[in-house]
């Protein structure tokens, strides 16, 4: 059980490092500073050595378990040896290797978070829900990826207050269509694990309401700041004003987190992966 909750609670380093790369894609690169790619790459290459280090560990002073899989844990090491590749590049001007390493950080990153879900899969409904899991946990992992992004961007117009807002309108266009993702997956995931068990995934998803009224709420809750704050944050590159939008993303960045972080609450306690 221990293990488990360990599992749960390092994954939101994978989900932000996932989400982070292909964050990185987002706004238009002849707009930006190599910089800003070197120092946001830089966080999230942070976090995905965080995850990997962590499943390491996990599977070196706990053998003999099932969690993590080996197989999970060359994935996420993969996956961070190909970010710490393309992370050196930005320092180089090998702009065409850079090109080829990008794609493959990408798919790296796809597999390692279907990885991590197949696992509670198995543990919590079988190999069928995997699919829906790993849709799951994939768009959790765009929406915190994309708000932090949004706030690292807005730093780079806090020190240069002539860029075209073109980027940060790109990105926060983005975390929209994230976020909805992230709603709508989670929803149906739920619903469809629920009918493909009978009991309703072990009676699961009816123990998520009544056993843990207040992590759903949080999860709700948090979706729907998120959402306000996106709205504030594009009512205020109207004006415009990025400072106070930094500062929007900021928190929308935070709500972004502590939903997932709940989510990982649940997925622990009922095999939900709401």
């Amino acid at each position: 059980m221990e293990i488990l909750f360990a599992h749960s609670y390092i994954l939101i380093f994978g989900k932000l490092a996932v989400g982070g790369a292909i964050a990185l894609a987002v706004p238009d690169f002849a707009l930006l500073e190599r910089g800003y790619y070197k120092s946001t790459a830089a966080v999230f290459t942070g976090c995905v050595m965080c995850m990997a280090g962590g499943q390491l560990y996990l599977l070196l002073n706990y053998p003999g378990h099932s969690i993590p899989a080996p197989l999970e844990v060359s994935a996420w090491c993969f996956f961070c040896a190909v970010f710490v590749v393309y992370f050196i590049t930005l320092f180089t001007d090998l702009a065409l290797i850079r090109a080829r390493v990008f794609p493959l950080l990408l798919l790296s990153s796809l597999l390692a978070v279907s990885s991590s879900a197949w696992v509670f899969a198995s543990q919590n409904g079988g190999p069928l829900t995997g699919l829906f899991f790993s849709a799951a946990l994939f768009s959790g992992s765009l929406i915190v990826g994309a708000t932090l992004s949004g706030m690292l961007l807005g730093h780079w117009y806090l020190i240069d207050t002539g860029m075209d807002l073109a980027p940060f309108k790109q990105i926060l266009k983005w975390c929209k269509g994230c976020l909805l993702a992230a709603v709508v997956t989670a929803c149906l995931s739920t619903a469809v694990v629920s009918l493909l068990d009978g009991n309703g995934a072990n009676g699961a998803v009816g123990e998520v309401f009544a056993a843990y009224p207040w992590l759903v709420f949080a999860r709700v809750f948090c979706w729907l700041l998120t959402g306000v704050l996106f709205i504030l944050i594009e009512k205020t590159l109207e004006i415009p004003h990025t400072m106070a939008a930094t500062g929007l993303f900021y928190i929308a960045a935070l709500g972004a987190a502590v939903g997932e972080i709940a989510s990982h609450w649940l997925l622990f306690r009922t095999g939900i992966p709401l």
